[in-house]
């Protein structure tokens, strides 16, 4: 077993863990989520529970003909996409959807 120090693969791993780490960090404090979080949200889901796992959203919107809420999160990798959760009046995911985010 070749047990060397190599610098040219502790770099790269640095910065592999150093985009990684920016990423959580991100999406941690919210507003961006990864595919993988998008699948962990379920309906029935309570606020807090997504909370727990997507952090807070970017917006926190009320449309007058929905009954609940509807958090947005931007989707990483992507400039025009948002991840969207709607919640029912009780509180718990209704749906979830990514669509296209409109232009200014």
């Amino acid at each position: 077993m070749n047990t060397a120090f190599r610098p040219g693969r502790f770099r790269t791993l640095l910065a592999v863990g150093a985009l990684l780490a920016a990423a959580a960090a991100q999406a941690a404090s919210g507003y961006v989520v990864t595919p993988a979080q998008e699948k962990s949200i379920r309906v029935g889901m309570t606020r807090d529970e997504v909370r727990a796992a997507l952090g807070r959203p970017a917006h926190n919107l009320k449309y007058r003909t929905e009954p609940g809420r509807t958090w947005t999160y931007g989707v990483v990798g992507s400039d025009t996409k948002v991840f969207e959760v709607d919640f029912n009046a009780d509180g718990k995911v209704n749906s979830t959807h990514v669509v296209e985010a409109p232009v200014n």
